[in-house]
């Protein structure tokens, strides 16, 4: 996805264990240039021995990757393994024209609204093309941060919906998914669920929920005094015939009437706030929903 070729220079945000970086300097070759940028000092020192017993070309740079490394700018890639809350200007000014930034980003509210965007910008640091693809990397700050959601716990259970002041509404659709057990198999089972899941969040229905069952974790609907989760095994409901099972299966039919799109097929956008962006999925606006 990232297109690596040799003489490119490269920013790789969040070192980890250090191999991205690794592999990157290798597919740059000796003409490119690879900065590894890390908050964490032990980490990076680790890495930079490592890069160093082994032979590999990377600088080791500790720093806020918020920030980026502007003093290394300007980067034809720029790699952050980690999501930030929002992707900062910082990252797209310091790409060269026709860079691509590769990052985890947040499509939504929910706790499970993770995805990993593919960012090319043109002249003037500004966003030419998003393509939003399944899969995620670990936060940079708490997940619960930052949230317009109503949150209930119950032991190992919970239930969040999208919208704020529900809290009591959130904790009643919780109980009665623990107490009422109805179950029969997801109509999106395996990967489809991630896809489904996705395109459910950029169509953002009313009553839009996310709940971690004893069937999994899953995203659904609420509708009255019930609601309807979808796992990628399992559909989950308080009874057959709950108002919430109905609509949200509905919604399945929609999706797959639409060709099952999958993640990347979904119109993206970023939407600037400030000295930041936040990623978008966009049902409405995909050729795959008229075509």
């Amino acid at each position: 996805m990232l297109d690596l070729r040799p003489g490119m220079r490269v920013l790789d945000i969040g070192i980890g264990s250090g191999y991205s970086a690794a592999l990157a300097a290798h597919l740059v070759g000796p003409e490119g240039h690879v900065t590894a940028l890390e908050i964490d000092p032990g980490l990076a020192g680790r890495a930079a021995e490592l890069y160093a017993e082994h032979g590999h070309r990377v600088e080791v740079v500790v720093g806020d990757g918020l920030l980026g490394h502007p003093e290394g700018a300007p980067y034809d890639r720029i790699l952050v393994g980690t999501t930030p809350p929002a992707v900062p200007t910082a990252w797209l000014r310091q790409l060269a024209p026709g860079g691509a930034l590769l990052a985890g980003v947040r499509v939504g509210d929910l706790p499970g609204a993770y995805a990993v965007a593919h960012i090319s910008v043109g002249n003037g640091y500004q966003p030419d093309q998003v393509v939003i693809h399944h899969g995620g990397y670990t936060p940079m700050r708490a997940p619960g941060e930052d949230r317009r959601t109503s949150h209930a716990e119950a032991g190992d259970h919970s239930l969040t919906l999208a919208t704020t002041g529900q809290t009591t509404y959130a904790a009643t659709l919780l109980k009665a998914l623990l107490n009422g057990r109805h179950t029969q198999p997801s109509p999106a089972p395996g990967d489809h669920y991630f896809h489904f899941k996705n395109w459910l969040i950029a169509a953002a229905p009313d009553g839009l929920c996310e709940a971690t069952l004893p069937e999994g974790t899953g995203i659904g609907l609420a509708a009255a005094d019930g609601a309807a989760i979808l796992t990628d095994t399992s559909l989950v409901t308080e009874h057959q015939a709950s108002p919430a099972l109905g609509k949200l299966l509905e919604l399945v039919h929609r999706w797959q009437s639409a060709g099952a799109p999958r993640t990347h097929e979904i119109a993206a956008r970023l939407v600037r706030d400030g000295d930041t962006w936040h990623a978008r999925l966009d049902v409405e606006d995909s050729r795959l929903l008229t075509a």
